[in-house]
């Protein structure tokens, strides 16, 4: 009976020791686990917040890209209505408006103090806030433009605050291509190019009417807008170039001076036919015919001077041009040129700086490029105009005067640039869309 029982006790302290052993198991298992659960509570809350940290650092940076595209826009928008510095790389921005005359483009002024201190900003790699009255929207800044080849390569950095704060938190800066075209690649040399004007209402152009300011005009058009009529400022074979640009940064071209190989004429007061024969006027290599045309008289200085039935004859090939280089005025009262080429006129008037009156009158009418900078466009009349036109080809003086004309003075551009003999001016930049972005490293 006693062995029994002592069996029976060893049973139960083997159960016993056995729960011991399982509770002191237990224990460590359910540790591991709740340290596991915090390591990876831990790591899920780091990880919200390093994506957190990353979604606010692109939403600054997407900012910051939008402010830099806001700043080329409006760079952009800044080189469109100063066309002028587009040919130009940023440190000399600040020069070429350095200018006493007022600058205008299109005839609408433009404020060149206002322009000169956007420029110095620009060259001096200032911030520009996007918006004075939110530091939020940020602002961009011009990091470089030069200009090479038609293009124009800008880059410009935009920067943002973090919101509510002035501490920078993001930058980005793209670099841009403009394409920049010259207008006189695609716009025919002016009709009618002159220092000053004072025009008559009814001013007939077919081209383009370049100024160094904006022509005086006499009246009010219909728009409310003191100028000539704009719907006889026509345009040249689907060229939109019938237009008055005011550009103080291109001046008339100089006189052109006869080669010493020019022949010598006297003045031109009746009908004459050039070349005269072969045996007496020779052309140049090109072609070219040249000639140095005295004046008439010390009085009236007069190289050209004709009435109503003089002529001036052109008897060349089309691809042959005659050049008049005069020693005084020009007075047309005749002079309806016959022979000449339909399109790329073959005559050209050089004035020198004795030339120093131009008229037309009446019934006359000529085709040629007349360039006289020194002379003065005074006597303009016209009681009975040329169906057609008073001047094709075009005319460069330094003034012209047509509003005591009773009616206008019909001027047709005709040829371009080697057709006028004289080479292609810089004329204001055409500025085309951005042809290609690129973000830059910051």
């Amino acid at each position: 009976m006693s062995r029994y029982c002592l069996i029976v006790l060893n049973k139960k302290n083997s159960f016993v020791a056995r729960n011991i052993n399982q509770s002191g198991f237990a224990l460590p298992v359910a540790v591991g686990m709740g340290l596991v659960m915090i390591i990876v509570a831990a790591s899920m809350i780091g990880r919200a917040q390093s994506d957190q940290t990353i979604t606010n650092s692109q939403r600054e940076t997407s900012r910051a890209l939008s402010t830099a595209e806001a700043g080329i826009i409006r760079v952009q928008s800044f080189l469109d209505r100063h066309k002028i510095l587009a040919t130009k790389n940023l440190d000399k921005w600040s020069s070429t408006l350095d200018s006493s005359l007022p600058y205008q483009s299109n005839c609408r002024l433009v404020n060149l103090v206002t322009a000169k201190q956007q420029t110095d900003l620009f060259k001096n790699n200032n911030w520009i806030n996007l918006d004075n009255s939110d530091r939020n929207k940020g602002r961009y800044k011009i990091v470089d433009y030069h200009y090479r080849d038609g293009i124009g390569e800008l880059t410009v950095a935009g920067e943002i605050d973090a919101y509510n704060t002035t501490q920078n938190s993001a930058k980005s800066t793209l670099t841009v291509e403009i394409p920049i075209g010259n207008e006189s690649a695609k716009i025919a040399p002016p009709a009618l190019w002159a220092n000053t004007f004072n025009l008559n209402p009814n001013q007939k152009i077919t081209g383009q009417i370049q100024a160094a300011a904006c022509p005086q005009l006499p009246h009010i058009d219909p728009d409310g807008i003191v100028g000539v009529d704009l719907s006889n400022i026509s345009l040249i074979k689907g060229i939109p170039s019938g237009q008055i640009i005011a550009d103080p940064f291109t001046p008339l071209p100089a006189p052109k001076v006869a080669p010493a190989t020019a022949i010598s004429l006297p003045a031109i007061t009746t009908s004459i036919q050039l070349p005269r024969l072969r045996s007496i006027d020779t052309p140049d290599a090109n072609g070219e015919y040249h000639y140095l045309v005295d004046i008439d008289n010390a009085t009236s200085g007069h190289s050209i001077k004709l009435t109503d039935i003089d002529l001036i004859t052109i008897d060349v090939t089309a691809n042959q041009k005659v050049n008049l280089y005069l020693q005084g005025n020009i007075d047309l009262a005749g002079s309806q040129t016959l022979n000449v080429d339909p399109i790329h006129p073959n005559l050209r008037i050089y004035g020198s700086a004795q030339t120093l009156k131009f008229s037309i009158k009446d019934n006359a009418s000529i085709t040629a490029f007349i360039h006289a900078p020194f002379a003065d466009g005074k006597s303009i009349s016209s009681s009975t105009p040329n169906p057609n036109t008073n001047i094709s080809g075009g005319l460069w003086l330094n003034s012209w005067d047509s509003a005591t004309s009773p009616t206008e003075i019909p001027i047709i551009q005709m040829g371009n640039w080697s057709d006028f003999g004289i080479s292609k001016l810089e004329q204001p930049a055409q500025i085309s869309p951005i042809s290609s972005w690129k973000r830059v490293g910051n």
